[in-house]
């Protein structure tokens, strides 16, 4: 189906060019707003100059007094030196910026020059305030396993400890536990928005935790920690370059060039295959070799998540022209030794798009890379899957229906390596990015020049693709997964989805072809409304012959009146609380985090909340569209964000 649209891009793609952009962006400390920052991004204007696109560095505000739309910037970090030591009961040099950036705590503020010498005490149970009752931790440094964030404010903001270590690991079984990484170090952060109280504070591998943890179980343990690092008023770069089409129209490709050295695969490995995609594109339409784009080529490196919100924000008319997207996030990582498949996610249901099944097409063309014995069958020797909508990552701002740009994301997850010093180039897999940069190009290609018999194929695949839909949600029924009445209303909602879906393709059909579209779509959707009530009724006959499901859910007791209003957000794009909870009150604070820990999926709710807060839907519709969705229902979670989104003055 995409063949001949694949094959130059095939040809030209590169793993070791990826290779050699991925070697030179893990040789920088890449924090937001900070030097190491502005080398790689500085690095990756050159090699697009070189390239022959239009490139450039756009430069933003680094001040927490400034707002991209619902984000909140921040300050600039420079970190010269940082050292922490084990003093007594015998001498160890701990920590050391110089020769591992990871460990300090990133956006860690000074201590006295001379630094700080001090005892350091274990809390095994340190985000309880019952710890601190037994154990005086004023002046001293604390040692726990905890996020930086909540060690910090309860350690040494509510109990005065001088700054904090932690040894904390993110797990997700069974590709990674604390015991798989035993001697590498997380990658931690403190985010300051505000004129809050700042400080200082290290990471360690759990080996290391663990050492001194048992020291202190035999005696007083001395540290000595010393932080050389400013924090102030800066600015941010994302770097942007673009090949020009015939119409006012573009295609976007993004990929988000920080992290800390070397962030190998999360991220060097997206940033540099967006720049093997930027040369192979602009290479292969100067030489005629492929056609010259209808729509304009835009290429973003950015901050992961600021600098969207920035350029959303700069752009707006921009915006407005961009068709669609693609979101490289950590796109290197090698299945064999710790990483997950090349996944491709596509975009939320709230925001109707073609764009997840092309891409997801595409790339499984380029990675058909072996045959059946006979040859009568071509398929993948690794593995890479299509995935539902889960965000974290900057196409989650792109595809809010707010900014309107459908944009799936390319990831290889999970990935053993994530956030660690372990993350490095001997992890990586030259021919996974070769694909995903060969899988880019032809995917802006294709949305820049595709004529009407694409347009109607791909149609097709979305069409057949709807049937495997629904007959999943089938399969949930029979195994007790859905109740009768979810799986009838799972089948409508997936319906009356994909005919959007399906819809959304005509703004890639030209002027002369809408007649002969309008046919080729009116004949798909009666192709997906046969699909509907085959299922429909398949479902009916199993209920009938005794297939119950899940229980049916009881019904909503919730007569609260704010779920018969209509909200919508005051600024486009996702609404990052972060930078807004310093404007409540203890109390409110307090609550609030206590809404947040009964959160049924704390990591999607917020974010699919916001999507359906279109301005047409009351709360009550748009809690049902994020069950439709997702799966999850959480009133009480719902009514609570909606109330914070109010206090803060975020909708209206």
């Amino acid at each position: 189906m995409f063949q001949h649209w694949t094959t130059p891009f095939r040809r030209e793609a590169s793993g070791e060019s990826v290779m050699n952009h991925l070697r030179a962006i893990c040789q920088h400390h890449r924090i937001q707003a900070s030097p190491g920052y502005r080398d790689a991004a500085n690095y990756c204007l050159e090699r697009l100059l070189t390239y022959g696109l239009d490139a450039k560095i756009v430069r933003y505000p680094a001040s927490p007094d400034v707002y991209f739309g619902n984000w909140r910037s921040f300050r600039e970090w420079h970190c010269r030196e940082a050292e922490l030591t084990l003093i007594a009961p015998h001498e160890k040099r701990l920590a050391s910026y110089t020769h591992n950036e990871m460990t300090i705590i990133q956006r860690s503020t000074a201590t006295p020059p001379e630094g700080i010498t001090a005892e350091l005490v274990c809390i095994d149970r340190p985000l309880d305030d019952a710890s601190y009752a037994q154990i005086d931790v004023r002046g001293k440094i604390v040692l726990a396993t905890a996020r930086p964030k909540d060690l910090f404010e309860i350690a040494v903001k509510k109990y005065g400890a001088a700054g904090i270590v932690s040894d904390f690991m993110v797990s997700f079984p069974p590709v990674r536990t604390p015991e798989d990484l035993y001697d590498a170090v997380q990658y931690m952060s403190f985010w300051w928005h505000a004129d809050e109280e700042t400080g200082f504070g290290f990471a360690v591998s759990p080996r290391v935790g663990q050492e001194l943890r048992d020291l202190c179980t035999k005696g007083t343990v001395t540290v000595h920690a010393r932080v050389d690092a400013d924090l102030y008023e800066g600015e941010l770069e994302n770097v942007e370059a673009f090949i020009p089409g015939e119409t006012e129209e573009e295609v976007l490709l993004v990929s988000h060039l920080c992290h800390p050295k070397p962030g190998a695969n999360d991220n060097a490995s997206g940033p540099s295959t967006l720049l093997e995609t930027a040369r192979i594109l602009a290479r292969l339409i100067r030489e005629g070799k492929v056609q010259k784009p209808r729509r304009g080529l835009r290429f973003l490196l950015m901050p992961e998540m600021t600098g969207t919100h920035a350029y959303v924000q700069a752009y707006p008319e921009r915006v407005k022209r961009t068709v669609a997207a693609l979101n490289l996030d950590m796109v290197g990582a090698d299945y064999r030794k710790g990483g997950g498949p090349l996944t491709v996610e596509k975009p939320t249901r709230a925001l109707p798009s073609f764009v997840g099944e092309l891409a997801y097409a595409i790339y499984s063309e380029l990675a058909a890379d072996a045959g059946s014995f006979s040859g009568g069958a071509r398929y993948a020797t690794s593995p890479h899957v299509f995935t539902p909508f889960s965000g974290g990552s900057d196409h989650y701002i792109l595809a809010d229906p707010s900014v309107g740009i459908p944009t799936p994301m390319m990831i290889t997850w999970p990935d053993k390596y994530y956030h660690t010093d372990a993350d490095r180039p001997e992890h990586i897999d030259p021919a996974l990015m070769e694909r995903v940069a060969a899988t880019a190009a032809t995917y802006l290609h294709w949305i820049a020049n595709a004529e009407l018999r694409d347009i109607v194929s791909l149609a097709g695949r979305m069409t057949s693709l709807f049937a495997g839909e629904l007959e999943r949600v089938i399969g949930q029924f029979c195994d007790g997964e859905l109740a009768f009445s979810q799986a009838e209303a799972r089948l409508q909602y997936l319906h009356k989805r994909q005919k959007a879906d399906l819809a959304s393709l005509a703004v890639l059909v030209r002027p002369d072809d809408l007649a002969a579209w309008r046919t080729a779509l009116d004949r798909h959707t009666a192709m997906l409304e046969s699909h509907h009530t085959f299922q429909q009724g398949e479902l009916h006959i199993l209920h009938e012959c005794g297939h119950d499901g899940k229980e049916e859910p009881a019904a909503s007791v919730h007569d609260d009146p704010l779920l018969d209003q209509i909200f919508i957000r005051r600024f486009s794009g996702p609404i990052a609380l972060d930078g807004y909870l310093d404007r409540l009150t203890p109390e409110e604070a307090a609550a609030w985090k206590g809404a947040e820990s009964r959160c049924a999926a704390p990591g999607l709710l917020p974010t699919l909340l916001q999507y359906w807060l279109d301005g047409t839907r009351t709360l009550r519709e748009v809690i049902t569209a994020v069950e439709l969705e997702s799966g999850v229902a959480d009133t009480e979670y719902a009514l609570a964000f909606v109330r914070l989104l109010k206090r803060l003055d975020l909708v209206k």
